[in-house]
């Protein structure tokens, strides 16, 4: 969980971002904020959380294939 305080940092750089920057340097200067932010404070954007679900539903897939082979070959050498 961020605490509220490093929310409001956040909130304040963009503040300041918008108040002396003009307006087609606000959206990629409040990007580059945000994702230093983000990784500052170890949290991954959705994107890159919903990417490492599909990498985790991979290898799931992937443990439960190699199981099943692995019980296969366990009974015929019975």
């Amino acid at each position: 969980m961020v605490d509220k305080s490093a929310l409001d940092e956040l909130i304040n750089k963009i503040n300041d971002l918008v108040k002396n920057s003009p307006i087609q340097d606000v959206q990629s200067n409040a990007r580059a904020i945000i994702s230093g932010w983000f990784a500052s404070h170890n949290l991954v954007t959705r994107e890159e959380f919903d990417a490492q679900i599909q990498v985790l539903r991979r290898t799931q897939d992937k443990l439960r294939h190699l199981e099943q082979q692995m019980s296969e070959l366990e009974k015929k050498s019975d």
